[in-house]
């Protein structure tokens, strides 16, 4: 093989390098293009993303329902709740808890379900790094439906 024949087939092979560069570098131009000018929305249809004071509110749950059976949980209910509750008992059946929400730091709303009757609590909690859990249940109050008569 003479060297004008190797020059001339290096120049061909040269050709088609460069031309397959050529349409890699315009094919990866577009994509990265694309990529970088496409806008995505994305809709949840969940839960809260973020959710406030998540212990409080686990805490909450527990010490209501323990105190709604009867069978107040000494870690997540203070003392002096159970002592009152050993002398007047307190007792509601719970069909189902609609809603739980943290209002402010140290209470929560319990909106539920009870033969038929929709009630609602705002649970008062103490809070010490001393309570296994963060929190005790110290308060209980009954929020009453306001009715114009």
């Amino acid at each position: 093989m003479n060297f004008d024949d190797f020059e001339m087939s290096y120049r061909k092979e040269n050709r088609k390098l460069k031309l397959a560069l050529a349409i890699t570098l315009v094919i990866t131009s577009i994509t990265t293009l694309s990529v970088l000018l496409q806008k995505k929305y994305y809709l949840y249809k969940g839960k809260d993303i973020f959710e406030e004071r998540p212990l409080a509110t686990e805490v909450c749950r527990l010490g209501f329902q323990s105190l709604a059976e009867g069978e107040p949980n000494p870690y997540v209910v203070t003392d002096e709740i159970i002592n009152l509750v050993s002398k007047n008992p307190f007792s509601l059946v719970i069909d189902k808890i609609l809603k739980l929400e943290s209002l402010e730091k140290g209470a929560c709303k319990i909106i539920l379900r009870s033969n038929g009757k929709l009630l609602a609590f705002k649970v008062g909690l103490a809070e010490s790094s001393l309570y296994p859990f963060n929190y005790k249940l110290i308060q209980l109050d009954e929020l009453a439906v306001k009715e114009n008569i």
